[in-house]
């Protein structure tokens, strides 16, 4: 019987297994075809989960080929599934793991990311893109540059910078900071929002009519202020029937607080429904809530009230409501409506931006793509990409965008319809990257087909991460969450929230590991009188761990996970300044970290900068404290003279070592700031190291440049922290994927909604005229829901619930033995209001104590760390040549260390990395390479002092050096730069040139040249055009001082005639150009001779013409011969043209 194709989807929860499970399938695949792989395209969302799974199945492939017995559960799952032989599926995992090993390019697990960006590589000529495209991975550095560039460019006429005045306004109006560039860059992010993206043309087509916006505003604000006129005349309305009869509001039931209020409140433009309190519910029908029982004009006030206020009332209350909508909706579509112009600015300078620099943002492949399968024919991107894929396995699913989804469905599609299965796995509990586009909706809306083909969903039940208190407590706590959430929704919806019950119906899990072991425990907190809340929790958190160690728990099965990064600094603080525990974090890891990378950078600032006394004073400190161990404050440094603090020779060889390339001056900073002995900073220094030679590969060595790509980029940059015996802290976002002994969650408080700091939904209007801009981004709020965007709200309030709820999900589920948690009393809103309300029903149903008075929830004892398993238990290796080699710390020496390889499984393809001490050193000497421009005299056999041909002769030598002074300070680094670029090759005639630089400047009329009262033109081309082609010439020096200009031409051979035209063909160019010819002078300075000889102008034909028609005689200019066309008389004589033609003719020439 025929297979029919399905899609087959996994739900698996944390724990379950879901790594193994996509190995299994993908080596099913290979089992029934060893060349399977081909046609296989495995995508994952991080590239530590592609790596893990390629060794996962290149691993269990060999372990199942050698009968590995850590390979058993895959080989019977696979054999249980395919009803083959053990052999047969022995045989063809040997078979397909050695087609894949030397077909390697073809075994495709790859990132989501990178395989959309394969796609545009082959899409490039269809999309217009270069063939050598950049695919740029940073958003925030592209948008930065495009925010400033945006910036640069306004001016008085710019309607940007009006935009900008506005939105400062805006900001000024609502207390809040007014830092241009800052906040638009924080509000340009909206750009890569899917969408922005996905509605943002339509948008922008409307806004290429100028007066949208100012149409838009106008319209909205009419509605806006007849709304609050209409509900202000009741009020004024009710104040005046008062005054007419004689009333004050104090004869009013409860005075100013009582019905009163109400007007008060419509009179300041408060319409929501919060304004029809109890009190006004009274008065609607009622004229005995309208008046004291003891006033003394009673009865009039209830005559009145029946006759006039109550209808009154009622009146206002049927317009406010609607009203109450018509403002919020006006006031929430305004809001950013200025903010919208600015945004596709921002939009199109990026876009600007990429078009100049050939380069393509990562983040727009999705949308690009998306866009050319839905405009085009798909068949036709397929034939691109590769129609070899037939089966995709796509992990991690929840955090999948929209448009990824839709870009992937197609290709799921024509996979299906050749008749091949294509495998999902996710778990929409998981789902906590919404601010990166994941949308859990689309995983949960895989149910029963995918257009004509079926799908088919298998859920992993069993956790085999978590200890079974651990399972039972996380059961409970997130049933009972989803229903507090469902009721919520229920009592404002009157219907079940369908999505939230089906995203945790398959929350409750089984324990695979023995039943009562594991140990949980959440306190809930306060403010005390001795310390804030803050302060409480860190204390707790400190006596926790001291009992945790005590307890047999080792520090690196800790871990402490944060909602924020911002609370890292705060416990790690604590914890430095009151415990004896090392903390381990990402941020301890950064590059910036090291105190050698921060010498070596604080060196370059120095460099760069000599003025820079901050640089210089800490790069003393560093070594005078770190190196030297002589314990010196900055404040002292900076109060003396810094140069004393320092090694001497970096001081005498500053000026050498700005010269230096890059990589090279760094590496002679590590040597004479002898940072070899500071202790652990060799893995900074060669990670450091490995990312200049990466930077140097497209970039030049300019010291500025790289200390602002370390400021912007490379400081943040990590490096592999490996196993350290500390406690790990790290926020929740980054443990997903990861599992701990033992898990420590302080400040479990944060709220289900409004976490995000002005989040902006973006909505597409449904009615008129607010859909007049068909894309309006609002904020985030309660005033939503009385808005014509109420069902966005609802939609953005569900999405905060799941993500809120998730984040917790994945903090409970990483823990393995120990979960403990602290929270704050009494908090409404927040997880901990969930966690109070369901620990005691937990605990009523027998599993684990809540102790009321002191606000705890236990269950279970603390496990300890497991014991290293013994050396003498693990596998040894039969074969002595598969020891791995054990590198010590000495020069040279290598040794096999047995104790090491008895721990390695018989399985090569998964042995665990060897941690091996690494020492980095710099070893200077005598010899060097130096830059030379000589290579191909090096190659031809050419001597230096016998080439005659090669650069490095002496008069361009010479012409090269006296090009490069501009004043006679220069004179010492000019010949510096020239030795050490190996110019200039030999140390006597390094000499020789010295000597004759210092003859050659000697002469008075050189010396005012080169004394830095001119302003200065060197080696600068000047372009002309002639017969409609550009021309360029190059005089050596031209110098202006005033309105005298001095051209200067250097000569370092024998004086020659054909020189002088060559200078008064630059001296005929500049009279072209506008100077005044009696004021420019110009020399032939013959260097070698000691000799400058003056040069004189000789007027062009058609300037003798013109002078002489409005002087009528020749011009002064030195020593001119009269210029005959013929031997009977002048040209001047003969034509005599009108002043006009002349004119004309002139500027035909100059190319005007």
């Amino acid at each position: 019987m025929k297979h029919s194709p399905e899609l087959l989807v996994y739900k698996a929860s944390a724990g379950s297994g879901k790594t193994f499970t996509l190995a299994v399938e993908y080596i099913k695949l290979l089992i029934q075809n060893p060349r399977a792989y081909r046609n296989i395209l495995a995508v994952t969302f991080t590239n530590k989960a592609t790596t893990e799974m390629k060794e996962r199945i290149l691993s269990q492939l060999y372990g199942i080929w050698i009968k590995d017995k850590d390979s058993d559960p895959y080989l019977q799952k696979i054999t249980e599934e395919l009803e083959m032989p053990q052999e047969d599926i022995r045989t063809a995992a040997g078979t397909a793991l050695h087609y894949m090993i030397h077909d390697y390019s073809r075994f495709r697990v790859e990132t989501i990311d990178s395989f959309f960006q394969s796609v545009m590589r082959n899409l490039a000529r269809e999309l217009e893109l270069g063939a050598n495209l950049n695919i740029e991975l940073n958003n925030m550095e592209v948008l930065s540059d495009a925010v400033d560039s945006m910036i640069e460019k306004l001016d008085r006429q710019s309607p940007v910078l009006y935009w900008l005045l506005e939105y400062i306004e805006e900001r000024i109006a609502d207390d809040k900071r007014w830092n241009v560039s800052g906040e638009i860059k924080n509000f340009g992010r909206n750009i890569f929002d899917e969408g922005y993206i996905e509605k943002g043309n339509g948008l922008r087509e409307k806004l290429r009519d100028k007066d949208c916006i100012k149409n838009y505003r106008e319209t909205l604000q009419a509605i806006l202020e007849e709304v609050q006129e209409q509900m202000k005349g009741f009020a004024d309305q009710f104040f005046g029937i008062l005054d007419t009869n004689g009333v004050k509001v104090e004869d009013l039931k409860n005075g100013s607080r009582g019905i009163a209020s109400y007007f008060n409140k419509l009179q300041s433009g408060k319409l929501d429904d919060s304004v029809r309190n109890v009190t006004v519910e009274k008065c609607l029908d009622c004229p005995d809530e309208w008046v004291k029982k003891t006033s003394p004009i009673r009865n009039a006030i209830l005559g009145l009230a029946e006759k006039e206020l109550i209808p009154l009332l009622n009146e206002s209350e049927k317009y406010r409501s609607r009203n109450n909508m018509l403002a919020n909706s006006c006031q929430l579509s305004l809001r950013h409506v200025n903010n919208i112009r600015l945004l596709a600015n921002i939009d199109e300078e990026v876009r600007e931006l990429n078009h100049e620099n050939n380069r393509f943002l990562l983040s727009d492949t999705n949308a690009l793509l998306h866009n050319l399968v839905k405009e085009g024919d798909s068949s036709f991107v397929f034939e691109k990409i590769g129609t070899t894929i037939r089966n995709v396995m796509i992990d991690e699913f929840q955090d999948t965008s929209r448009m990824q989804w839709d870009n992937f469905r197609l290709l799921l599609l024509e996979g299906l319809s050749q008749g091949a299965d294509s495998l999902i796995v996710g778990d929409v509990k998981q789902s906590i990257y919404r601010w990166r586009n994941g949308d859990w909706g689309i995983l949960n809306g895989l149910k029963t087909n995918i257009e004509a083909f079926p799908v088919k969903v298998k859920t992993l039940t069993t956790n085999r991460r978590s200890a079974a208190n651990i399972i039972h407590f996380n059961n409970e706590v997130f049933t009972a969450a989803c229903e507090v959430l469902n009721n919520i929704y229920k009592e404002e919806q009157k219907k079940e929230c369908k999505e939230l019950k089906e995203a945790y119906n398959d929350v409750c899990q089984e324990t695979y590991k023995d039943p009562g072991k594991g140990y949980v425990k959440v306190e809930f907190l306060s403010d005390t009188e001795d310390m804030t809340y803050m302060e409480n929790t860190l204390h707790h958190l400190g006596e926790e761990v001291e009992l945790l160690v005590a307890q047999g728990v080792q520090l690196k099965d800790i871990a402490i996970l944060v909602r924020k990064n911002r609370s890292i600094p705060l416990i790690a603080d604590y914890f430095d300044k009151n415990t004896s525990y090392k903390i381990v974090s990402d941020e301890a890891f950064r590059l910036d970290a090291s105190l050698a990378v921060c010498m070596i950078m604080d060196g370059l600032r120095y460099l760069s900068q000599p003025e820079n006394r901050i640089a210089k004073a800490q790069l003393a400190a560093a070594y005078q404290n770190e190196v030297l161990h002589k314990g010196i404050d900055l404040n002292t440094l900076l109060l003396n003279e810094i140069d004393d603090y320092l090694p001497f020779d970096f001081i005498k060889e500053a000026e050498q070592l700005r010269l230096m390339p890059l990589y090279e001056l760094m590496e002679k900073l590590f040597n004479l700031f002898q940072m070899s002995c500071i202790e652990q900073q060799d893995a900074y220094l060669c990670a450091f190291f490995d990312a200049v030679t990466e930077y140097l590969q497209s970039n030049s060595s300019e010291l500025s440049a790289f200390i602002t790509y370390w400021e912007e980029k490379l400081g943040s940059k990590t490096i592999p922290s490996g196993e350290v015996e500390g406690i790990r802290i790290l926020s929740i976002h980054k443990s997903k994927g990861l599992e701990f002994h033992t898990v420590l969650i302080p400040f479990c408080d944060w709220k289900l909604e409004n976490e995000t700091n002005n989040q902006l939904v973006w909505c597409a209007p449904p009615e008129e005229p607010y859909n007049a801009i068909s894309l309006v981004p609002v904020n985030y709020s309660t005033t939503m829901a009385e808005s014509i965007y109420r069902q966005d709200y609802l939609h953005e309030r569900l999405q905060l619930w799941v993500d809120n709820l998730n984040l917790l999900y994945v903090a409970f589920t990483r823990a393995g033995k120990n979960l403990i948690l602290w929270s704050r009393k009494e908090q409404k809103g927040t997880m901990s209001e969930l966690l109070a309300n369901t620990l005691p029903h937990i605990a009523k149903d027998g599993a684990g104590s809540w102790d009321e008075e002191a606000s705890i929830y236990e269950n279970g004892k603390i496990c300890p760390s497991p014991v290293p398993v013994s050396q003498h238990d693990a596998d040894n290796p039969a074969n002595d040549e598969a020891k791995p080699l054990y590198y010590e710390q000495k020069p040279l020496y290598c040794e096999r260390k047995p104790e090491v390889y008895e721990q390695q499984p018989v399985n090569r393809l998964s042995q665990k990395p060897v941690k091996l001490p690494v020492h980095m050193e710099s070893m200077l000497h005598d010899i060097e390479f130096r830059q030379s421009n000589r290579s191909a005299d090096f190659i031809a056999g050419v001597d230096e002092a016998e080439s005659s041909q090669r650069f490095i002769n002496r008069g361009r030598l010479l012409h090269t050096l006296f090009s490069a002074i501009e004043t006679e300070k220069d004179i010492d680094n000019a010949i510096s730069q020239l030795v050490f670029e190996g110019v200039i090759g030999r140390s006597e005639t390094e000499e020789e040139i010295r000597n004759l630089t210092q003859r050659a400047f000697s002469l008075p009329q050189v010396k005012d040249w080169y004394s830095g009262t001119w302003q200065l033109f060197n080696e600068c081309d000047i372009i002309w055009q002639e017969n409609g082609e550009l021309r360029t010439r190059r005089p050596d020096r031209v110098m202006m001082r005033g309105e005298e200009i001095v051209v200067v031409d250097f000569k370092f051979g024998k004086p020659n005639k054909k020189y002088n035209k060559q200078v008064q063909g630059y001296m005929q160019l500049l009279v072209r150009m506008g100077y005044v010819a009696e004021n420019i002078r110009g020399y032939l300075w013959y260097v070698e001779e000691n000799n400058i000889e003056p040069v004189y102008l000789t007027p062009h034909p058609l300037l003798i013409i013109n002078y002489q028609l409005n002087h009528g005689n020749i011009p002064p200019t030195g020593r001119p011969r009269p210029l005959r066309q013929n031997r009977k008389r002048p040209l001047a004589h003969r034509h005599r043209f009108p002043q006009q033609t002349c004119q004309s003719v002139l500027q035909r020439i100059s190319g005007n």
